[in-house]
């Protein structure tokens, strides 16, 4: 049986240090990382390959253009899933966080295990998701 690949997460921060801390906590778990500072960099990296997750932060560059990254994410056909960070969240972008349906919501200072807990919770359970469909393709 092949070795599963490790899980692939897009962080997409106009913060260098932040981008660096997710990327090296990511990476001592295990995921293959790419980091990305700012929307149009992620918009390209979103098109260019299937990511598992991604990380992307809500008020990203001069115009919060966070949030639209993230619903071009989920609109994707194969949707990885959508991590939002923010530090000073306003009650409008969480009411558009709240109705793009994102994943989850990672509010900083954040706790790294919460964050990594989340990503390896949904992933399992994808890969669950994806293993039943296939069984249920096999038997029909």
């Amino acid at each position: 049986m092949p070795e599963n690949p490790r899980p692939t997460v897009l962080v997409v921060d106009d913060e260098p240090s932040l981008a660096s801390t997710y990327r090296m906590l990511l990476e001592d778990q295990g995921y293959r990382v790419a980091t990305c500072d700012s929307y149009d960099c992620g918009r390209k990296r979103l098109e260019q390959q299937s990511w598992d997750a991604t990380l992307i932060e809500m008020e990203l560059g001069p115009h919060g253009l966070g949030l639209k990254l993230a619903q071009e994410a989920k609109k994707l056909q194969s949707a990885p899933l959508v991590i939002l960070s923010t530090g000073y969240p306003t009650v409008e972008a969480l009411r558009e966080a709240l109705q793009l349906r994102v994943d989850y919501l990672l509010m900083r200072p954040a706790d790294a295990e919460e964050m990594t807990r989340f990503l390896q919770r949904e992933l399992a359970r994808r890969e669950a998701l994806k293993q039943r469909e296939a069984l249920r393709e096999a038997e029909s």
